[in-house]
């Protein structure tokens, strides 16, 4: 049996699938998406905190659910759509298109991301997260 850097067994890609299909389903529901987290696990989504609040990097359960939440708030999940995912081992790449609202102007767009994962054993140890941050602040736009 193999081993992570962990040393935590590796789950295997098909228990890998199943977590990440998991994890972007339950994507809009934060108190359930953070059951599949370890407890030191970390997030990191690219652009800059200085200028975005869900910018940056997350390095424990408890700030993952609030970054989860605080984003849940201000834009509505409407369809999350999984264009590829690629599995190796324990870890896995994830390409998608998520369709938001933004609850405050109602604009939508669909946004495109790319998220890489990476399991402890039966539990997420690390995301790192990469999206369109620029469409998504359009979406706090009026239009006149």
């Amino acid at each position: 049996m193999n081993d992570s850097d962990s040393g935590a067994p590796l789950v295997g890609p098909a228990r890998t699938k199943q977590i990440v299909s998991r994890l972007m389903a339950l994507r809009p529901r934060p108190k359930q998406a953070i059951e599949l987290f370890a407890a030191d696990a970390q997030w990191s989504l690219n652009g800059d905190p200085a200028k975005w609040a869900f910018a940056g990097h997350r390095a424990n359960r408890d700030s993952i659910l609030a970054f989860l939440q605080a984003f849940t708030v201000e834009f509505e999940q409407l369809d999350l759509r999984v264009l590829s995912l690629v599995i190796d081992d324990d870890q896995a790449c994830v390409q998608y298109e998520l369709r938001v609202r933004h609850r405050g102007t109602r604009r939508e767009d669909v946004i495109p991301g790319l998220c890489f994962v990476r399991l402890q054993g039966e539990r997420i140890a690390e995301v790192n997260e990469l999206i369109d941050s620029e469409r998504l602040f359009s979406l706090r736009e009026s239009r006149c």
